[in-house]
């Protein structure tokens, strides 16, 4: 029979490899990787040094950190404040800059992106055209990002927020709001 205390030290020690391995794996090729990080098994990321991650964040398996404008010359781009946890399958898309706060809760499949494709009615076809429209993401200090949610480009939600599930971020957000919705439109205020 195992006793809680082992069980304890097994999930400690756990932490610890992990914490290990992602300094090995990741520690060398990022702008910035903090104390106590750990990244799960990423699906994509081509340029790892516009990446710019703080202390004690944990982001699950499967994500995708992008640098869309590789050769920009900005960076980093994509910035994780302390204290975050992303759960699986998230994707961040950065053209200019994507800017995440401390103390963040980000739920599973979200996407936020700072960039769309330039659509004209006669010009060349979306397909082909590599040119961006690109606008800064910020989210704030305090949030909580649910399942399933879109953030576009030029967002900014401000500190101590909740983003429902299923929403799409179209516009800023105050701080200490509550939004949700297709398009994210405001539920209530919080004290």
């Amino acid at each position: 029979m195992i006793r809680l205390y082992d069980f304890m030290s097994v999930k400690k020690i756990s932490r610890i490899v992990k914490i290990f391995k992602t300094k090995l794996l990741w520690g060398w090729r990022l702008h910035h990787l903090g104390a106590r990080s750990i990244l799960g098994k990423k699906l994509l990321m081509s340029k790892p040094g516009s990446v710019w991650i703080g202390d004690r964040v944990t982001i699950c398996e499967d994500f995708i950190l992008e640098d869309l404008l590789p050769f920009s010359g900005l960076s980093p781009k994509i910035f994780i404040g302390n204290n975050c946890t992303i759960l699986f399958r998230f994707q961040c898309n950065a053209g200019e800059s994507v800017k995440i706060g401390d103390n963040v809760l980000i739920a599973s499949n979200v996407l936020i992106t700072d960039s769309d494709h330039i659509v004209t009615p006669t010009g060349i076809s979306v397909t082909e055209n590599d040119q961006l429209i690109s606008k800064p993401v910020i989210i704030g200090n305090n949030c909580w990002v649910g399942q399933n949610v879109v953030i576009l480009k030029g967002v900014t939600i401000g500190d101590s927020c909740m983003i429902g599930a299923n929403s799409v971020v179209t516009k800023n957000v105050e701080a200490n709001s509550v939004v949700a919705g297709n398009p994210a439109r405001l539920i209530k205020n919080i004290k």
